[in-house]
């Protein structure tokens, strides 16, 4: 577990770091496949608001099987209300439920279909 959360705070400070456009309704969430990946029942993304301590909206991502490492994941940005907002990642073994990972690139969700361009970045 504690693997898994130094990967995805490794990973999404690189996101933030390479990020230099705003993505508008993202339609997937990516990530890198956690060595303890294989021993989750779960992920759970959060939205936070610029500054949040907490979610407005989390969502549970299934454990699916990676593509080369990098795990990419159908996600549902509608249901947010129209601003910025970066996603955080957890990840939940059982009953043992990790921390939240460092902040994705910033998004804006906007009155416009979602579009294909990910929130969390490899």
């Amino acid at each position: 577990m504690k693997h898994l959360v130094l990967v995805l705070v490794a990973l999404l400070a690189f996101a933030v770091s390479a990020s230099a456009q705003t993505v508008v309704n993202p339609g997937h969430v990516e990530y890198t496949a956690s060595p303890d990946h294989a021993t989750l029942t779960k992920y759970v993304i959060g939205y936070f608001l610029p500054g949040a301590t907490n979610p407005v909206q989390e969502a549970d991502l299934a454990i699916i099987a990676p593509v080369g490492g990098v795990v990419a994941q159908v996600i549902n940005s509608t249901p947010l209300t129209f601003g910025t907002y970066s996603a955080k990642l957890k990840s939940v073994a059982g009953a043992v439920v990790g921390e939240w990972s460092l902040p994705s690139n910033d998004f804006l969700r906007a009155p416009l279909p979602p579009t294909t361009a990910p929130i969390v970045k490899k």
